[in-house]
């Protein structure tokens, strides 16, 4: 079964494609180089080119594949998601690490390479579907929230960092009063858009369902909930796997072995966006503060040896376990639940089980 693959080099302004006809893992024709602006006219004439070779070569399935670059990918993602075609959004770094040893590039030879990936890795595909417009939105509020926030500490630093080093003169008076004229107008426009975020929370049952689920775990707060909304796409996009949620989020560890000299300890990766990592610390510390089950697990990583770190990474990891286990199943924590598939031990002394929730 013949099929045509077209790889597509997002940017700014335009993408360029580059097209394969394959069966199976042999290449039967390779068309030429084009190119299209990154705009909806654009996707309307990559669709009506895709077409015209799928008819002319007489292709049995037609797939798009592409790099995720964000919202540089996302216009021309969604409009063939509408028009009915396969979109594959891949991670970049696979890409890239697909073919290494390349000499030079382009955007046409990485609309090929883009292809070819398509072509080698056609059976590990999952095919690009758009989040729900009430979880765009959340994480465009969410993301503006964030550089609000970044921004509002930026000129807390830098207000006192010239208090403390310049002397008392009129220009330092004026620095301080627009500093802070500027950080209430922040404060402002962060509760203008907390508010917002509130608003598309109530406005949406799934979402409104799912945030109330999350937020039931002691430590987590709504912001935790929404970043974990936004990044997962309501935690449909990892399939309900926590272990792949939990590398996503480096907090997954990862050892190094290597015949009889290479043993080093599990780490975590550095591959992953530290944001959302970093988005899991409070809630880690608060949930071992009010938590009793996690202050339970944490001192006893703690009395093992394990480093405070450590052990409040697995804190983090056993939390997005919890989450992603309670938004599967739509129930909300329960500190006292207890796991029926755990084997009862059985103590002899009093003929009595004891299951553990852990």
């Amino acid at each position: 079964m013949k099929n045509l693959l077209i790889g597509i080099d997002f940017s700014k302004k335009k993408f360029d494609v580059a097209a394969i006809l394959a069966d199976n893992l042999s290449v039967c024709a390779t068309e030429t180089h084009d190119e299209f602006s990154n705009d909806k006219k654009g996707v309307r004439m990559l669709l009506s080119w895709a077409k015209g070779l799928q008819k002319k070569h007489k292709a049995a399935e037609l797939l798009f594949c592409g790099e995720n670059t964000g919202n540089y990918s996302r216009c021309a993602a969604d409009n063939i998601y509408i028009s009915g075609c396969d979109m594959w959004l891949a991670n970049p770094l696979k890409i890239k690490r697909s073919n290494p040893l390349r000499r030079g590039k382009s955007d046409k030879a990485d609309a090929l390479m883009i292809a070819e990936y398509a072509m080698r890795h056609y059976d590990e595909r999952r095919l690009y579907e758009p989040p729900s417009k009430s979880v765009s939105d959340l994480r465009e509020m969410y993301g503006l929230r964030q550089f609000y926030v970044d921004r509002r500490k930026e000129v807390v630093v830098r207000n006192n960092e010239k208090q403390r080093t310049l002397e008392s003169s009129a220009s330092q008076k004026m620095m301080d009063e627009l500093s802070k004229q500027e950080i209430a107008e922040l404060d402002w426009k962060i509760r203008r858009v907390s508010q917002q975020i509130r608003e598309l929370i109530r406005s949406d049952e799934e979402i409104r369902e799912t945030h109330d689920i999350v937020t039931s775990v002691p430590g987590i707060s709504t912001l935790t909930a929404v970043c974990l909304i936004v990044y997962t796409n309501n935690f449909k996009s990892f399939d309900y796997d926590a272990r792949r949620l939990a590398s996503y989020f480096g907090v997954a560890p990862f050892g190094k072995e290597s015949g009889s000299s290479v043993r080093s300890a599990p780490h975590v990766s550095c591959y992953c966006d530290k944001r959302i990592k970093a988005a899991l610390h409070e809630p880690a510390l608060a949930a071992i503060r009010f938590n009793a089950n996690m202050n339970t697990y944490y001192r006893r990583l703690t009395n093992r040896g394990k480093h405070h770190l450590v052990a409040l990474n697995n804190v983090k990891s056993k939390l997005l376990h919890i989450v992603v286990a309670l938004v599967r199943d739509k129930k909300k924590y329960d500190p006292n639940y207890q796991n029926p598939l755990v084997a009862c031990v059985k103590d002899t002394s009093h003929e009595k089980s004891v299951d553990f929730a852990w």
